[in-house]
């Protein structure tokens, strides 16, 4: 496994990608690829119908793979088995998956789309993490868990659904997607950590799931062109730590960003802390 350095970046715990070049790539196991039959340096790839798991680390670092045809009775995909596949263009992943490792796509900045089967109910760590070129994900009705950094640094991403049933949304989920314009969380949301959307520079609309479960910690540091947040709760949630919304450095975004709530509700909201700070 290669070795990461941790480095704080607005309050964001990354990790760098200094020095990492010089990592000895992980080795797809020889006996593994004598099943498949594949090498690692070619260019496209196509897995016979005997492989139903992909280990861990696989085609890591395999900078020459442009496109992997997978069987399709596959059911697993191990952790960061793509990482770093610069070159890999794109992937259809079968409906028999059940289960996509950490990072499994981490790095892979040539790879603009993907489409996340019905049977996978997780979204791991890291699983397109620092992928530049990704321009649109497509996640399952049955999804349940977003985890943390799962889509961080996904610079050009503009757009996704998040589905109803949706219960967790990990810390930096989307941290720096520079693109991301506008987010909507279903009100079965039951945690939404901290950091989840920071320094998502174009992001102009936010709506908050529709309950009073706790938020996380500066949910929208960085996020200097917010204009509304939306929150049809009828009840103020509470924050972790007693954290607002933006860092005390940005405190004039509550006067420049529009809060939009039930009108039942803004007496309560008016007094509830951080909420407050959004009236004169």
């Amino acid at each position: 496994m290669r070795k990461v350095k941790l480095s704080f970046i607005t309050g964001i715990i990354g990790v760098s990608l200094a020095g990492m070049a010089a990592e000895t790539p992980y080795v797809f196991p020889n006996s593994v690829c004598e099943k498949a039959g594949v090498c690692r340096n070619d260019s496209i790839i196509t897995l016979p119908d005997s492989i139903t798991s992909i280990p861990d680390y696989a085609f890591a670092d395999c900078t020459n793979l442009k496109q992997i045809l997978l069987p399709a009775g596959l059911k697993s995909i191990g952790d960061y088995a793509f990482l770093g596949c610069t070159s890999l263009e794109s992937i259809s992943l079968p409906p028999s998956i059940t289960t996509v490792g950490e990072g499994a796509f981490r790095e892979c900045t040539s790879l603009k789309s993907i489409v996340i089967p019905d049977g996978v109910s997780v979204i791991p760590r890291y699983l397109c993490a620092w992928n530049s070129g990704l321009e649109s994900v497509s996640l399952p009705s049955g999804i349940k868990d977003i985890a943390s950094h799962a889509f961080a640094y996904c610079s050009v991403l503009d757009n996704i659904n998040i589905p109803d049933g949706v219960e967790h949304i990990g810390s930096n989920v989307f941290s720096f997607c520079l693109n991301l314009k506008e987010i909507g969380l279903p009100s079965s949301v039951k945690e939404l950590e901290s950091y989840a959307f920071s320094d998502c520079k174009s992001l102009k609309r936010a709506i908050l799931p529709a309950n009073n479960n706790l938020l996380g910690e500066y949910l929208f540091i960085g996020c200097y062109n917010l204009e509304e947040i939306v929150c049809e709760s009828p009840e103020p949630a509470s924050f972790d730590c007693g954290t607002p919304f933006f860092d005390p450095s940005e405190s004039s975004r509550y006067r420049e960003c529009r809060l939009t709530l039930l009108p039942s509700a803004i007496p309560l909201f008016r007094t509830a802390p951080v909420w407050q700070l959004f009236f004169p």
